[in-house]
């Protein structure tokens, strides 16, 4: 099981959403720490083109995160909709 770590921005994010968005957040977090790498048959990831990054969508949100192998780690960089997150 992989942890997941949040950048600041990340966290200021979600607590900014609503009640119902914050639950589905929630729910695609837990299924990202058991599997963080695509393809994923319940959670829509994607590898990010010439990086080592992945991409996670929720609804109309986008989460940009990478994965600390030898530490079991996630790190959530990045979080916005689709034309504010890949700026």
């Amino acid at each position: 099981m992989y942890e997941i770590k949040l950048n600041k921005k990340v966290v200021k994010f979600i607590e900014s959403r609503t009640k119902a968005e914050k639950k589905a957040i929630k729910e695609k977090f837990e299924l990202l720490m058991e599997n963080p790498y695509p393809p994923h048959p319940s959670a829509d990831l994607k590898k990010m083109q010439g990086t080592t990054t992945f991409r996670l969508r929720i609804g109309k949100y986008r989460f940009i995160y990478e994965v600390v192998e030898d530490e079991r780690i996630i790190y959530m960089e990045k979080s916005g909709s689709r034309g504010d997150v890949y700026k």
